[in-house]
């Protein structure tokens, strides 16, 4: 499934940027998310609790940082799985980040692709739940940029 999107956030560039790179911001921005640490400047590994459609996962992730361009664009992969119910997420994502006065216009792609128990969910449940998790995201983001700015 793949993704494109825009969010405005209501913070400065820099304000922004920071919180997209920071282990503490982004356990608190990422719906679900229990710990996230920087094993290296490119290098995150992560902890996220879901539940869609009555399958709860524990997902133990991997993030590569691929382009780290501060404080414009960053791509990544992440990798994430889940033992219990042998659940797997890959996805490559890209972020740009651009000034709009004094917020930032910040523009996503995302490629994601399940297996295991979550690729038997179909894509429509899925996508309302990545659309939700979304928006908390930006929504946190939003306040946390804010709150740095």
């Amino acid at each position: 499934m793949e993704y494109d999107g825009t969010a405005t956030i209501p913070a400065p560039r820099e304000a922004v940027w920071e919180p997209v790179t920071d282990p503490e911001a982004l356990t608190a921005c990422v719906m679900g998310a229990t710990e996230i640490e920087r094993v290296s400047e490119r290098h995150y590994e992560g902890v996220i609790h879901q539940s869609v459609a009555g399958i709860t996962v524990t997902m133990e992730g991997d993030v590569r940082i691929e382009t780290l361009e501060r404080p414009e664009r960053l791509t990544f992969s992440a990798v994430g799985t889940d033992s219990r119910t042998n659940a797997r997420m890959d996805a490559d994502v890209e972020v740009t980040l651009a000034e709009e006065g004094d917020q930032t216009r910040m523009d996503y792609h995302v490629d994601i692709r399940f297996a295991g128990k979550l690729a038997t969910l179909g894509s429509r449940l899925l996508r309302r739940q990545i659309n939700a998790n979304v928006e908390t995201y930006f929504d946190n983001l939003a306040e946390y940029a804010g709150e740095e700015g």
